[in-house]
């Protein structure tokens, strides 16, 4: 579908998106992707139909099927709400509605490659602005992590610790990051920047719900230094772990990236993955989980 000159998302950056694996067959993660679209749709104003994204993510998968003849065994699907069209300046027609659009791409097939060699990462100098009004939203003004992407390729790494403006550990341009220290995971609060990724969200229900420590802080560089394992979530990469970080003195220090505790995290959000149900009438309390969750890292 052509993008119009007068699509918002396009204008404006109004609009939201999520990405999701495609495997065998199935969306991993459906019902935390369609809950964050929810979350994310509702705070920016957005009203979306849940119920007939989930319809066309089914159809286009099926369209991919074996008896389609074109058949991917594991590939990405982006799912991208934007605010329609048109508008005067800035304030949208309300009464033209969202246009949502799905796009299909490949798997990053490096990825496999990077579970046994681990990322490098460098710390990013691009800092990321404090809006908590969009705190936890993957809303489509990304201009941060494409300046940020211009880092991790000129230093040639994998990815970027990246913090806000007062110097709070956030995320990687990528994902979100977990860092193991004094027998708890720890990882970094969205009180005022981020992105509230999908694993995150599982992998915080699978602590709560299995009584398993943990803690959302606000956390130092030198705090993952420290660490004695770190890694990075996402949709597609699930849990993946880091090898170095090149910390502002351009002193690279190390991480595991086999061990007891990369092995449990991943155990652990793959045995919750498991136990979880894919009905839409579950959307809408997942999404009260993602909103609780934020709620709870701004206060």
């Amino acid at each position: 579908m052509p993008i119009p000159a007068s699509d918002r998302a396009f204008n404006y950056g109004d609009g939201v998106f999520t990405t999701m694996c495609i495997c065998n067959g199935r969306a991993e993660l459906l019902s935390f992707h369609l809950s964050r679209l929810l979350h994310d749709a509702t705070a920016i104003g957005l009203v979306i139909d849940t119920s007939a994204i989930k319809n066309a993510i089914l159809k286009e998968i099926a369209n991919n099927s074996p008896e389609s003849g074109s058949v991917d065994e594991k590939y990405v699907l982006k799912i991208h709400v934007s605010g329609g069209e048109g508008g005067r300046g800035y304030s949208r027609n309300e009464q033209n509605p969202p246009v949502v659009r799905l796009t299909k791409h490949e798997y990053p097939s490096h990825y496999n490659v990077l579970y046994s060699t681990g990322l490098k990462l460098i710390c990013a100098q691009t800092a990321l602005a404090i809006q908590p009004i969009l705190a936890g939203v993957k809303h489509v003004n990304r201009l941060e992590q494409v300046l940020i992407k211009r880092e991790v390729s000129l230093a040639n790494v994998d990815d970027a610790i990246v913090c806000d403006t007062q110097g709070n550990v956030i995320e990687s341009s990528a994902g979100n990051i977990f860092f193991f220290t004094n027998n708890m995971w720890c990882t970094p609060s969205l009180h005022g920047s981020g992105v509230n990724g999908v694993v995150r969200q599982c992998l915080l229900d699978a602590f709560e719900k299995n009584n398993i420590p943990h803690e959302i802080g606000q956390f130092t560089t030198d705090e993952i230094k420290c660490a004695e394992c770190v890694v990075v979530t996402n949709a597609l990469m699930k849990v993946m772990p880091v090898k170095s970080v090149r910390f502002d003195n351009d002193q690279s220090t190390s991480f595991p990236v086999m061990g007891e505790q990369i092995q449990s995290i991943s155990d652990l959000l793959s045995s919750h993955l498991q136990q979880l149900s894919y009905d839409l009438g579950e959307v809408e309390s997942a999404r009260q989980g993602f909103a609780t969750s934020l709620e709870k890292e701004i206060r």
